[in-house]
């Protein structure tokens, strides 16, 4: 939910009632949301595990700098102007689940020796594959996961 005030709230974070309320930065705007509620499940134990192996990966910096800088060449396009990506680690997360789908790859046992062999190995790569879309300048990314 977008949220205009007449007189800016500055620096006001936190929760209140069932609400969470945070600036965002990159958006240039505070953001309110409802507080998450669930019950948890074995589905959220196994989520929670894959997330924790696709951090285990740990690209390389050099990986991480082209992430991000494609997440520059994303965040300018018309159409994904209203919706960014706000870090390199989501847009990454993305790209495995993406992985995940198409291709069945098991992300719970998930190594960096498997992933090296897979279309995420580069940015470049996952874009020329489909996973990730093209942007201007997207040949140059070519660091190695």
């Amino acid at each position: 939910m977008k949220v205009r005030f007449k007189n800016m709230i500055l620096g006001y974070t936190g929760t209140a009632d069932d609400s969470v309320f945070y600036y965002s930065p990159k958006m240039n705007r505070y953001i309110v949301r409802r507080r998450p509620k669930f019950k948890e499940s074995a589905h959220h134990r196994n989520f929670a595990a894959i997330q924790r192996q696709i951090s285990a990966l740990n690209p390389s910096e050099e990986y991480r700098k082209d992430m991000r800088d494609y997440l520059n060449f994303y965040n300018r396009l018309e159409s994904t102007r209203e919706h960014p990506i706000l870090n390199w680690f989501a847009l990454f997360v993305k790209l495995m689940w993406g992985i995940h789908i198409r291709e069945g790859v098991d992300l719970r046992t998930i190594t960096r020796e498997i992933a090296e062999e897979l279309p995420c190995r580069s940015v470049s790569d996952a874009v020329a594959a489909g996973y990730l879309p093209k942007v201007p300048g997207y040949e140059s990314l070519i660091s190695i996961i």
